[in-house]
């Protein structure tokens, strides 16, 4: 320094981001990433819940056809009642109505289940439930439960 001269400081040119900055809009990217992607995975396991939901109305609906099919005309409710039951099992169940479901319906359950006490599909898979055809007891209607 010469004789004279006092020291100033100069401002510095800011042509950039401190790393401060650059830390706190990082933070909150990162915490709305967070956010949306939590938003698309409860969505995705509504989504499969609904359609577990859907699958059981539509089995449901399709042993009230059996039901009806089999206990009007020459068949009686006993008779329709006995056979239900002589099935055993939920998957034999789910094959003596498989003509009331559609094609592809019933192929998706019969290809996704393994054990025979109860019915599975995909989106039944991944809600870690499964559909079960129980007997029909003296005392109620057959009913599909989702379990």
């Amino acid at each position: 320094m010469k004789t004279g001269e006092s020291r100033t400081h100069r401002p510095r040119n800011r042509s950039g981001f401190t790393l401060v900055e650059m830390l706190i809009v990082i933070s909150v990217i990162a915490i709305m990433a967070s956010l949306v992607i939590s938003a698309f995975s409860n969505a995705a396991q509504d989504t499969r819940r609904v359609v577990a939901r859907q699958q059981q109305a539509a089995v449901q609906s399709a042993v009230n056809a059996w039901i009806t099919a089999q206990s009007s005309g020459t068949g009686s409710l006993a008779a329709a009642k006995t056979l239900y039951n002589n099935a055993g099992t939920s998957l034999a169940r789910l094959n003596l109505v498989a003509g009331y479901l559609e094609d592809g319906t019933i192929a998706h359950f019969r290809t996704n289940t393994t054990n025979t006490d109860t019915v599975l599909s995909e989106a039944l898979k991944k809600t870690n439930q499964h559909l079960e055809l129980p007997a029909w007891s003296a005392a109620s209607y057959p009913k599909v439960e989702l379990k």
